[in-house]
């Protein structure tokens, strides 16, 4: 027997009194499945022309319930989570589907079923498939506005009442279909829900951060960004630096590691998992080698040349060649590319970088992380690495090439000091969001592309976790571009001012 069955809808209640067992019920009723788990499963279902969601929660097992207690979180084992969260938001005038009816069974949590029927919000859109359908391009500027206000000011409020959402993605705000800012925005999937007295900081963090990861990909701009937060603070944009800039840092670090990691699994050349049907990449591992590239540009051609020097040598525009790098400019197929062979020079060099990432792999997986904040750099469309007993011996990149001029020969061409400064100083703040520093940040480094920056020879890149670590390898790398700048007076000042925050 089923342990509490309550209804707040007077046709889901006739429509289950006549069974002894709603759960056998909730088995024959036919809708369309938008979810199906392990153990659960989302359906919307019509009544008497009236649309519902029905959420089932089945028995999670004893394996779930420690695997979150050893991560210090709570399971989610039963709907009553979403139903008092969906409760709780309606007493504190928060849009959301209303709660109509809950049902359980079973005291024991690992063994325990439940279910949850909410009306069905009708007609509207999720603000993730507005941006995937290009809806938002349809509208104004205004709008567009509005719409980050309202989205900020629901997570304010949510964070005020001691709710805090644990799935906090664009794709569960709703809005109309028009993305009229004027008409409700609800909030929707509360199955993990907590609710305290007050929203721990990490909790916060979690939030928001999770939230600034669903809108990575879809062009989201710094300026958007900072009308949600001050939104969220209810501050003014000094106040917002001023008192929240800590919270910020936490919140950005947290959305882009999100971001990040499921990219890096993918591009990953060490792991012999396949790639799915939809990936962008084809890979290969064999005891020889091992590469990974774009479907769309990868070719025999290209995987042929890279294997043999002597032949891209005779046939591409050699850049540099030293003992340890060789960069080779090669026309295939109608495009132009810059191969970068890594080599090792001799068995000390062989012994020093045992433990280390191919310089290539470290480009290839710097070039992804940039790209993530917008930093504009080579396209990576191809790594390959020759093994031998020890690992990963010489190493190869491709990239594709970019129509542009080195920074330091432009400037010497036109100089243009307050629009190359800006720029220099977003690249470095920019590159402080995912804890990178550059490495080798000189003006011949950087390319001007349609006037706007361009970055590349990121072998030297690394991610530092320790606050004081990049602290002291940003500094070397503004440093570094200041006295390659030296002949460009104008630009210099004009970037110094920027470094020290005038």
């Amino acid at each position: 027997m089923f342990n509490k069955f309550i209804y707040l809808d007077n046709e889901i209640e006739k429509y289950f009194s006549s069974f002894e067992d709603p759960f056998k019920k909730i088995k024959e009723i036919d809708g369309d499945v938008y979810r199906k788990t392990a153990n659960r499963i989302t359906k919307k279902f019509e009544l008497n022309n009236k649309a519902y969601f029905l959420k089932y929660h089945g028995p999670i097992g004893y394996a779930e319930i420690l695997k979150n207690i050893l991560k210090f979180q709570l399971p989610t084992v039963s709907a009553r989570t979403e139903w008092n969260a969906l409760q709780k938001l309606q007493s504190k005038g928060i849009n959301c589907p209303s709660p109509i009816a809950i049902c359980s069974k079973g005291i024991n949590p690992a063994k325990s079923h439940s279910f949850i029927i909410t009306e069905s919000l009708e007609p509207n859109i999720s603000i993730e498939d507005a941006f995937e359908l290009k809806v938002v391009n349809k509208i104004s500027a205004h709008k567009k506005k509005k719409v980050i206000e309202r989205v900020g000011s629901i997570c304010r409020k949510l964070h005020s009442i001691g709710l805090n959402h644990r799935d906090l993605y664009l794709c569960h705000f709703l809005i109309d279909k028009t993305l009229n800012p004027d008409e409700p925005i609800s909030l929707i999937d509360l199955h993990r829900a907590q609710i305290r007295n007050k929203v721990p900081e990490r909790w916060l963090v979690k939030d928001i951060g999770g939230l600034y990861h669903s809108a990575i990909g879809f062009g989201i701009t710094e300026r958007d960004c900072y009308r949600f937060l001050m939104t969220y603070f209810n501050c003014s944009l000094r106040d917002l630096f001023s008192n929240h800039g800590e919270f910020i840092k936490k919140a950005r670090k947290r959305a882009f590691s999100m971001y990040m990691k499921p990219v890096l699994s993918e591009i990953d050349i060490t792991s012999k998992k396949t790639l799915h049907d939809q990936s962008l990449y084809r890979k290969s591992f064999t005891k020889n080698h091992r590469w990974i590239g774009l479907k769309n540009r990868m070719s025999e051609d290209l995987l042929t040349l890279i294997r043999d020097e002597e032949a891209l040598l005779s046939c591409g525009e050699v850049i540099k060649n030293e003992e340890g790098h060789l960069v080779v400019k090669i026309d295939l197929s109608g495009r132009s590319y810059f191969v970068k062979k890594y080599r090792i020079k001799n068995f000390f060099h062989m012994i020093r970088r045992l433990f280390r990432k191919t310089r290539a792999r470290n480009s290839w997986e710097v070039l992804h992380w940039f790209h993530s904040v917008g930093i504009r750099t080579m396209q990576p469309v191809l790594m390959y690495e020759e093994l031998g007993l020890t690992g990963a011996l010489n190493s190869v990149l491709v990239t594709e090439e970019i129509d542009g001029m080195r920074m330091d020969k432009k400037l010497k061409e036109k100089e243009e000091p307050i629009k190359t400064a800006s720029s220099i100083h977003n690249f470095f703040k920019r590159m402080q969001w995912i804890d990178f520093h550059h490495g080798d940040a000189k003006s011949s480094n950087f390319f001007i592309s349609k006037g706007r920056l361009v970055v590349f020879d990121l072998d030297s890149s690394k991610r530092h976790l320790q606050k004081t670590s990049l602290t002291r390898k940003i500094e070397i790398d503004k440093k570094r571009i200041l006295r390659s700048l030296k002949d460009s007076t104008n630009t210099t000042e004009a970037l110094q001012l920027r470094f020290k925050g005038r």
